[in-house]
């Protein structure tokens, strides 16, 4: 006997948010490289509580730049 784990997904209509939000909130999903629908997903689960932590790829992580005076400090320690 299998069992598989289906997700079941609805379409919903959200209505009455403020146009400056929803502007921030898809230039973020834009920045993120998602779409709105998982922004919106990732921020409810959140909300909730529901979100779980998951496994990064070292490849995922983006470089943060601390200015010139730090750019040898592994070298200098």
């Amino acid at each position: 006997m299998f069992y598989s784990k289906h997700m079941c997904y609805m379409d919903t209509t959200i209505r009455n948010i403020d146009p400056i939000v929803y502007k921030k909130l898809k230039i973020k999903a834009e920045q993120e490289g998602i779409t709105i629908e998982e922004a919106v997903t990732k921020a409810i689960n959140e909300w909730l509580g529901l979100s779980k932590k998951r496994k990064r790829s070292i490849t995922e992580i983006k470089p943060e730049h601390f200015g010139k005076q730090y750019r040898n400090l592994s070298v200098e320690l």
